[in-house]
């Protein structure tokens, strides 16, 4: 199988952004420091009226108001803490909380998109999900299965036989929205997000609710979709390039890939392209690769994988990828292979609840 070069990921149509007007109040480093701001962290204020005007009030500190129009006397708003080059600090409005007084509108700002954008990145339920078989195995019993198992095993690769077009293919078929392809009149062809909606719509239509477990599941899979779709709409209209999806196979455990690539600014160093992928994977346990492919078209990698064998491997078979690498007009920069977990996706305690927006530290 040939390894395809950096312009095959540019040539990826990039995904409608998504823009939300978010206005921000700014702070001076020593009010900063008497709050105990820490950058990253999301803090809560309330809407109160000093002297004829709407401000906010933060444990007794108050600031300008943000987005006035959308927010009125008692409302209780979220705010992220960014610390700036020059020394100050920024709030940055999240979303409103709780309205006060029931004239309010309670949808003044669109709750699932902000659920959306502020969800944890990862696709834990959908790559438990797209494991061979799963899907199938939860469409009901009283369908003609025959029709949606063959829709969703023709959106699965072979990984004994992957090549480079079918490769592409699947990534294209899944940068553009079936949002968008309705909002031009287009057909919307079968993808992961699709076949998911469908399996759900089926499984109530039937009323197959013995399991909420199963539900959920397919609930929080969907959720990490449009997730990630929504946040990679926000880094595209910032000029970055972040954007994610996991690969289902036939024959193999899923792969989660993810690109990564800052804009460019004007007299500096182009930034280098950053392929992630991760797989849990039933035959070779957990593994990481961190590939980066700088603008000389050399290209660094890192990996990490849980069982020695596996790194072992790596390492004997690292002459044959640098073959591979020359011959699609790459050369190999640096093989990193450790036999341990990625150090950031080590955990020091359990990850959230599903939806749930948390107090964050950098």
């Amino acid at each position: 199988m040939a390894i395809l070069g950096p312009e095959g990921v540019h040539a990826i149509a990039r995904t409608a952004p998504v823009h939300m007007d978010m206005r921000i109040a700014y702070v001076e480093a020593p009010v900063a420091r008497v709050l105990g701001l820490h950058d990253g962290q999301v803090v809560h204020a309330t809407a109160t009226v000093v002297r004829q005007q709407l401000k906010l009030a933060l444990n007794e500190h108050i600031f300008n108001l943000p987005l006035q129009p959308y927010i009125k006397e008692g409302d209780l708003v979220q705010l992220r803490a960014q610390m700036l080059p020059a020394g100050k600090w920024a709030l940055q409005l999240l979303h409103t909380g709780n309205f006060a007084g029931p004239e309010a509108a309670p949808a003044g700002m669109p709750t699932r998109l902000n659920t959306l954008l502020f969800q944890p990145p990862g696709f834990a339920n959908l790559l438990a999900l797209l494991r061979p078989g799963v899907l199938e195995a939860l469409i009901p019993p009283v369908l003609d299965a025959a029709e949606l198992k063959k829709r969703i095993q023709s959106q699965r690769l072979s990984m004994g036989s992957l090549q480079p077009q079918a490769f592409k293919r699947f990534i294209l078929g899944h940068t553009k929205p079936s949002e968008a392809s309705l909002a031009e009149g287009e057909p919307v062809a079968d993808n992961t997000k699709v076949l998911l909606r469908l399996l759900m719509a089926e499984r109530e239509r039937v009323q197959e609710n013995d399991s909420m477990d199963t539900q959920d599941s397919l609930k929080h899979a969907l959720d990490e979709l449009e997730a990630a779709q929504v946040q990679a709409g926000q880094t595209v209209n910032k000029g970055d390039l972040h954007f994610g999806l996991v690969i289902p196979f036939r024959d193999a455990d899923p792969v989660e890939l993810e690109f990564e690539q800052k804009g460019n600014k004007p007299g500096q160093p182009k930034n280098p392209l950053v392929v992630n992928i991760h797989t849990d994977s039933r035959v070779l346990g957990e593994v990481w690769l961190k590939t980066t492919i700088s603008p000389n078209a050399q290209v660094d990698l890192t990996m990490w994988a849980l069982r020695k064998d596996v790194a072992d491997l790596a390492k004997f078979n690292a002459p044959d990828l640098t073959d591979e690498l020359e011959g699609a007009g790459l050369h190999m920069g640096s093989f990193q292979v450790y036999n341990a977990p990625r150090p950031d996706a080590l955990q020091d305690q359990p990850p959230p609840e599903h939806g749930r927006l948390i107090d964050t530290r950098v």
